[in-house]
């Protein structure tokens, strides 16, 4: 039955039950901080019982009392063993998360390959949370929220739900984006099981509307809408696409009403799951993840893929498959693209050099304007190390800089020296050779510079001076500075690789300085 008709034969069932569910609602919502206060209790893990290098992970309760608040502290948590990274174990314990949430927040769109890679394992490195914040909302997940808002932001949309689900019995600030979470990757079942146990927030109404319709109860959500509507849950863009779920047959113009920027992921989903939505030319990362999926057309979902990419919300096997499935469609740029990877496919299995170098030049111009040949790099990264066998100069220069990108050049490349100054950098970085000769670039100095400053510093066996430094807070800034990436004035380099250095993580320092080398390198040779 349609909504419209519903509503009007039900009119007096609705108005029978209307007073008190008007109670109930006004109740609920009247004031969320006591939620918060609540709920805030159950929030809380004892992040010492996590092993979060298991999928098996165990998560136990403890019953504890108001003053015994200061052990328990969710913010540390994440998907990565702090031991399994370059980071180290103090990175955010010496820092306040009120601190750090704030500069995650406004953390700029970075561009470098390793940048984006750097930043993201910290967004799920399982460290020592940072101090709290005394008298802040939301004291002891604050930082929590924004690595999970951060992730979300980013695409990273499987990642964030793997850390919500570590935490069994959620706050309404993490329920929240438990709720965001799900609405867009569709996996609604647990949220909306959840859901009941909580009472009425901004925006849980709209998502429990959508559980009643997942379980085919459509007068309790026809009831909840009426309701809903008459305490003003609801704005009028919100009541049409309400009503337009509810009842498909109602006819509306959303684009005329909606930018995709200024949809909450609830309302995305009740666009997305009921019509054809067609995407901008931008798409806000969170929603790129749901026009990458099965079902759309190739060309929205490869554009998609490609952005997640950059930020590695998805693997370069997966997105370069994607390419290949794509190589019948003869639509503008992505055929381009498509042609050229079925091309370097065919060539490495011809083994011709020849081939194999114009291939690897077409791809290397297509990938660079797309800043995704980390990604190039990362797929065929098997066959470029076969071509240190190659007697081609310009094809071993080539794989020298492509895996360079991605910091994969190994032992067999090392006995090779080059014409380009900046091929025997890269392979004098790897082998740890720090040299200075009078063909090095500036940038190959510094890093040779601060490799020598490091090896000086490990002489003395107990240096404790930088016990109370704020390291991740550090991290973070030099990768504010490190945002314009091969555009970066050279101060701005200089300095964030010094901080790198400063805080021990020269391993970091010659990631990204490896990255840089090689993009101007082939930059160079593909001119």
């Amino acid at each position: 039955m349609k909504l419209i008709s519903m509503i009007n034969y039900k009119i007096k069932f609705f108005f029978l039950v209307f007073i008190p569910l008007t109670v109930i609602f006004s109740t609920v919502h009247s004031d969320e901080q006591k939620q918060q206060n609540h709920l805030k209790k159950s929030t809380a893990i004892d992040t010492k019982t996590l092993i979060l290098n298991s999928s098996n992970s165990v998560l136990k309760k403890k019953k504890v009392e108001e003053n015994f608040l200061g052990e328990l502290n969710v913010n540390g948590i994440g998907l990565i063993s702090v031991d399994s990274t370059k980071f180290p174990e103090d990175l955010w314990s010496n820092s306040n998360e009120k601190v750090l949430a704030e500069k995650l927040n406004n953390m700029p769109k970075l561009s470098l390959s390793s940048t984006n890679k750097i930043f993201k394992r910290l967004l799920l490195v399982d460290a020592k949370p940072p101090l709290n914040s005394i008298g802040i909302k939301n004291m002891g997940y604050l930082f929590l929220l924004s690595r999970i808002d951060q992730l979300i932001n980013l695409g990273a949309i499987d990642e964030a739900e793997e850390i919500l689900n570590l935490i069994k019995e959620p706050s309404i600030d993490l329920m929240k984006r438990k709720i965001e979470v799900a609405s867009l990757n569709g996996r609604l079942s647990k949220t909306c099981n959840l859901a009941n146990k909580y009472p009425n927030f901004k925006g849980l109404l709209q998502f429990k509307i959508i559980c009643l319709v997942r379980k085919n109860d459509w007068q309790a959500a026809a009831l909840a809408f009426t309701v809903g509507s008459s305490l003003g849950h609801f704005d009028e863009k919100e009541k049409q696409l309400l009503l337009n779920y509810l009842d498909p047959d109602i006819e509306y113009n959303y684009f005329a009403d909606f930018e995709i920027d200024n949809l909450s992921p609830t309302n995305f989903y009740l666009m997305h799951g009921k019509k054809a939505l067609i995407p901008p030319d931008i798409i806000p990362n969170k929603y790129a993840y749901a026009f990458s999926e099965l079902g759309m057309d190739p060309e929205i979902r490869i554009k998609s893929m490609e952005q997640l990419a950059l930020n590695y919300g998805v693997s370069a096997n997966r997105l370069f498959n994607l390419y290949r499935l794509n190589s019948h469609q003869n639509k503008k740029e992505s055929y381009n693209v498509t042609r050229a990877v079925i091309e370097l496919d065919q060539s490495f299995k011809i083994n011709s050099q020849q081939k194999t170098l114009t291939a690897l030049y077409k791809a290397t111009k297509i990938f660079q304007k797309k800043k995704l040949l980390a990604h190039l790099s990362n797929e065929y990264r098997d066959q470029l190390k076969n071509l240190n066998y190659s007697n081609d100069k310009k094809l071993n220069d080539l794989a020298i800089a492509l895996l360079s990108v991605t910091d994969s050049v190994t032992n067999q490349f090392f006995t090779l020296r080059s014409t380009n100054s900046d091929i025997n950098c890269l392979i004098d970085i790897k082998k740890r050779i720090f040299i200075n000769y009078e063909t090095d670039t500036d940038l190959c100095e510094l890093v040779k510079e601060l490799n020598i400053e490091i090896i000086k510093k490990s002489f003395p066996l107990k240096r404790n001076s930088d016990n109370q430094m704020e390291k991740g807070l550090i991290l973070l800034e030099s990768l504010n500075l490190l945002e314009k990436g091969g555009s970066i004035e050279f101060n701005d380099l200089k300095l964030s690789l010094r901080m790198l250095t400063k805080i021990g993580l020269i391993d970091l320092v010659n990631e990204i300085s490896t990255e840089l080398i090689a993009l101007d390198a082939l930059k160079k040779m593909v001119l």
